[in-house]
């Protein structure tokens, strides 16, 4: 679930459909949003769609993060077709991280 920046900027040059999760060990928002995101992810990445989810530590991809303009920690961000379609910073709920896969599947 976890994912490198030069494999993430393969993914979104691809034009895959991908909601990320940009956290940090010492966030605590991050902290408890990273098992619903994680629970989320697990059943988005099954369940057959063409979505999927991953999480990057901005503190080990400091050059992809300041490249997609992240500035403040959670941030989920979301891509398709090659295209940033959703962002959002702080924590969000099961709720709010759930519409922000359809967002980008139906985006």
């Amino acid at each position: 679930m976890e994912i490198t920046q030069e494999l993430l900027r393969e993914k979104i040059a691809n034009g895959d459909k991908l909601v990320v999760d940009f956290w940090a060990p010492w966030c605590g928002p991050c902290k408890l949003m990273k098992p619903i995101f994680e629970s989320v992810a697990n059943e988005v990445n099954i369940d057959g769609s063409n979505i999927r989810m991953y999480t990057i530590n901005v503190e080990e991809n400091r050059e992809l993060s300041s490249s997609l303009g992240i500035r403040a920690i959670p941030t989920i961000k979301g891509f398709n077709d090659g295209d940033e379609v959703f962002s959002k910073s702080g924590a969000l709920n099961e709720s709010m991280i759930k519409d922000v896969v359809n967002s980008v599947l139906n985006g």
